[in-house]
């Protein structure tokens, strides 16, 4: 469990943080956790963060954590209650990095999580398998806009078929570099193989470090915040 000193020295660089000029995307995520935690009345049974391990989730678990609390503990005072766990979902995928599955492990002890983790033989089924066992309504997603092939707003049902959730979406206007910014400048940990030249993860099957971050030295390759245009993200990704 995250210690409360580092609780309170991860909430005051996130305070500073959002003054920055150039930081309004993060302002707006804010917004928009704040928004969603309204619209639930603060029933933490009623949310869940979508989480595996990648970059912008862990961005995004950060900041719905680091909300959460700040609101709850706001709402709290002299009260002495115990900030309640954080639901986060997690599809089961096959052949996952080890690397990975350290690093959702050692983020469930670090962020004091609630890790709900479903199996399915497709993304549908473990949905409707996670609807049945929770009373969750809204799940939080790391999607930014540069993922999607259509536009979508920053809470988004469930297309018609699929289990009934409202998507929550508050890095959609988040580029690639800003998120490496806040991990880096918030010294919030991440997965070990982003600095291996990794980019974009998914299985160790479809997955590959990044061609353009190959240092020419000969020397491996340089670590992903170091990539210079963000659409080469998914250059270590293969399609089957």
């Amino acid at each position: 469990m995250m210690l409360k000193q580092n609780i309170d020295l991860w909430l005051a660089k996130l305070h500073q943080y959002v003054l920055k000029d150039g930081n309004e995307h993060v302002v707006e995520a804010i917004g928009v956790i704040n928004k969603c935690l309204d619209e639930i009345n603060n029933d933490h049974n009623k949310i869940a963060i979508s989480f595996n391990g990648g970059k912008d989730c862990t961005v995004l678990l950060h900041l719905v954590y680091l909300v959460t609390l700040d609101k709850f503990e706001r709402g709290n005072l002299n009260h002495g209650d115990l900030a309640p766990k954080l639901m986060t979902l997690l599809i089961l995928m096959p052949d996952t990095f080890p690397e990975l599955e350290d690093f959702i492990q050692s983020s469930v002890t670090r962020y004091n999580l609630d890790l709900k983790s479903v199996n399915g033989p497709n993304f549908k089924e473990a949905l409707k398998n996670f609807k049945n066992e929770t009373t969750v309504s809204h799940i939080f997603m790391g999607t930014r806009s540069t993922d999607l092939v259509k536009p979508i707003s920053f809470f988004e049902p469930t297309d018609p078929g699929w289990p009934e959730f409202i998507r929550v979406n508050p890095l959609l206007n988040w580029s690639y570099h800003q998120i490496w910014s806040f991990l880096r400048d918030l010294e919030v940990p991440y997965c070990s193989l982003y600095d291996k030249g990794y980019t974009s993860i998914g299985t160790a099957k479809n997955t590959f470090v990044n061609p353009k971050l190959k240092d020419p030295s000969g020397n491996g390759y340089f670590p992903a915040y170091m990539l210079s245009d963000p659409q080469d993200e998914r250059q270590g990704r293969s399609t089957y």
